[in-house]
């Protein structure tokens, strides 16, 4: 019996805890089945995957083998697994955390938001689970650091050769594997909808597809006569673009065009079996069915603002880029983009970007001279007195903010306006004492009800601030078309089969005018929407613009959409005859000039303090002296008051527009000295 025994001892010792069978097989198989359950917020469905689709469970599967299989090649293999493993379940938590947030999954390109993620993370979580995530983080990277001091290291010598080699069949196994199932259509080469990717193809592929693709892929076709073809479909007898901006002559009318983007607002009478004590958007009903209007294919869910920006401005198709891919944060950084702004430009437009939330958000004052704007005008130069629940500015102050636009010159007007009331998270506690809009029935749940029902009652007041702003606009007495549409549906939780209409990807636009455009509803993916606008219009500059209006119905209508993209932003501009005629605008910061006239030092209850006098402050207005920020004290928007006992002649002052959130200082007034109290 002893002998049986210490001969199981022995091939546990020698065959299988040396060579790390169990470690290396059984693990990934059990982390791969965990990140899968979490990937569909579900045990039963984690097995299902597993049963339904085992050729994409084990190419996900081959992933997470691949990186644990390396520590073969460690001594300190325990902490070198546990590290690895430790990362791949964060992940998987991370992306179950995001779906229950905002629906949409973790992928790569969120690695490349931290910084606007700390911005709005007190939105989502409360300051229990921060602290609770927190110190999860803590005791997981503790543990870890306690295996890489204290945990053992083998005592035998390595193989280097043989593991190596078991590392290199590893990867080959991984590689040919994937490659075999793309090309049999197993697993995508590229996703039209991120969520339904995760759930058909699996988190690690599909989060590994982010890291590896972005941007978009050359076409098989791409060539100079590729191009050329495309160019001459579109152009006719016109001459190749650049083109002269003599073309405006041919416009009759140039209206203003304010684009309208409601955060998260869609019509949640959609709902199928939730009962409303009354229409929370009757306003936005009645609208749609007197002008232009119909369904908006969206790309995402919960999130995601600055994608339907992107193709609403560039009429550029995000399903060409990367699986979550930002080009904000990625392409657009660094290249100008031909977008609707250039385009209007050529019809002799000022273009204006106003947002109600930080202007650093997603990088947009860096981005937006790239896209063609002239101004940005971002929170940091507003007054905003009224925001809600969870802190977002309420909408109905963007009206002032576009009339100030309008106001600017007299030059017809591109303003794009990006709304942010309707943004969650939606409270699950009761937070309004006497709602407008009350759930009546439907919602068995406590906590979903309470959300939906606050936020029924922000798209309520949503829906009021269009009218105002409408309003505003017919007083004006400018001819002018109001482009209104949602970003996304909001982070609730509903499903395809939940909604009347079917999709969870769909929002809905109206094209608002005060001059007598005909009616003409159609349903549109987000980058037709400028395209049609300027269709109606007679306005055909910019070759992405006019490829919509001319190649919408045919057949390689996608691909050719593609070309183009892939010539602009990463080929060889053959499209611009080898030159892009766009450059990046020297960009403004806001409307109104925020400057100082006046130092003064006063007395408030027995304490010396300085007041900085001027023009169009905010409450993100910081004192700067002699190069030193102050605590400053927000009097009014001619006034700012800061604690500064040492004030002499020459002392320099300027004021700082800041991010709240990051410090970021955007813009910065010209510098004022202090000569003297007689000055």
């Amino acid at each position: 019996m002893d002998t049986k025994s210490n001969k199981v001892k022995e091939i546990w010792n020698d065959k299988i805890h040396r060579n790390n069978i169990l470690r290396f097989v059984l693990l990934p198989f059990l982390l791969e089945l965990v990140i899968e359950m979490l990937n569909r917020c579900s045990v039963i469905k984690g097995f299902e995957f597993l049963f339904t689709s085992p050729v994409q469970f084990f190419c996900n599967f081959m992933f997470i083998f691949v990186s644990l299989i390396i520590g073969i090649l460690v001594k300190r293999r325990t902490f070198y697994v546990s590290f690895i493993s430790a990362i791949w379940l964060i992940f998987g938590i991370t992306n179950f955390v995001m779906l229950n947030v905002r629906v949409s999954p973790f992928n790569a390109n969120d690695l490349r938001l931290l910084d606007a993620g700390k911005a709005i993370i007190d939105q989502y979580f409360t300051p229990f689970v921060i602290t609770l995530t927190a110190m999860g983080v803590i005791l997981i990277a503790l543990v870890i650091v306690v295996l890489f001091i204290k945990g053992p290291k083998i005592d035998y010598k390595i193989n280097y050769i043989r593991n190596l080699i078991v590392v290199g069949i590893s990867a080959a196994v991984c590689i040919v594997s994937v490659f075999a199932a793309m090309e049999t259509g197993m697993l995508a080469r590229k996703f039209t909808n991120l969520t339904n990717a995760y759930n058909a193809y699996g988190f690690v592929y599909c989060f590994g597809s982010g890291i590896f693709n972005h941007g978009v892929k050359k076409p098989a076709d791409y060539s100079e006569n590729k191009i050329d073809e495309i160019l001459d479909k579109i152009e006719e007898e016109e001459p190749k673009y650049p083109v002269s901006v003599k073309k405006s002559d041919d416009v009759k009318n140039t209206p203003n065009i304010v684009f309208l983007q409601l955060e998260s607002f869609f019509d949640i009478t959609k709902a199928v079996d939730i009962e409303f004590s009354q229409d929370p958007i009757p306003n936005f009903n009645r609208l749609k069915k007197e002008y232009s209007s119909g369904y908006l294919n969206v790309f995402n869910v919960g999130y995601g603002t600055c994608n339907t920006e992107f193709e609403s401005m560039t009429s550029m198709n995000l399903d060409d880029f990367g699986p979550g891919e930002i080009p904000y944060k990625s392409i657009l950084k660094t290249t100008v983009c031909e977008s609707i702004a250039f385009d209007l430009k050529e019809y002799g437009y000022r273009t204006h970007a106003i947002h109600n939330n930080d202007g650093t958000f997603y990088s947009r004052n860096s981005v937006f001279p790239n896209l063609g704007f002239d101004t940005f005008t971002s929170v940091e130069y507003m007054n905003i007195e009224e925001r809600t629940y969870e802190g977002w500015a309420k909408d109905k102050y963007l009206t002032e903010e576009i009339l100030k636009a309008l106001k600017e010159t007299d030059d017809p007007d591109y303003i794009y306006t990006i709304s942010v009331q309707g943004h969650g998270s939606y409270p699950t506690e009761k937070v309004l004492e006497d709602p407008e809009i009350k759930v009546l029935s439907g919602i068995e749940n406590e906590g979903r009800r309470n959300a939906i029902e606050y936020y029924a009652n922000q798209i309520h007041e949503m829906d009021e601030f269009i009218v105002e702003l409408i309003d505003a606009l017919e007083d004006y007495g400018e001819d002018t078309i109001l482009v209104m549409y949602g970003d996304h549906l909001p982070g609730l939780g509903f499903t395809d089969e939940e909604l009347s209409n079917g999709s969870i990807y769909q929002t809905e636009y109206i094209i608002w005018n005060n001059f007598g455009l005909k009616k003409e509803d159609e349903n549109l993916r987000t980058y037709q929407i400028s395209p049609k606008v300027m269709k109606s219009l007679g306005m055909t500059a910019g070759i992405i613009n006019k490829y919509h209006q001319e190649y919408k119905d045919d057949e390689d209508y996608l691909s050719g959409l593609q070309n183009l993209e892939y010539d602009i932003l990463y080929g060889d501009q053959i499209a611009y005859d080898g030159v892009s005629p766009y450059s990046a605008t020297d960009m403004k910061m806001g409307i109104d000039e925020i400057s100082i006239s006046k130092i003064r030092p006063v007395t408030v209850d027995e304490k010396d303090y300085v007041e900085v006098i001027g023009n169009n402050f905010t409450k993100y207005s910081v004192v700067n002296i002699n190069g030193d920020e102050y605590e400053t004290k927000f009097v009014d928007s001619n006034t700012l008051r800061v604690k500064y006992d040492n004030l002499t002649p020459l002392d320099a002052f300027v004021v700082n527009q800041e991010d709240d959130d990051s410090g970021t200082i955007i813009s910065t007034t010209k510098e004022c000295l202090y000569y003297g109290d007689d000055e």
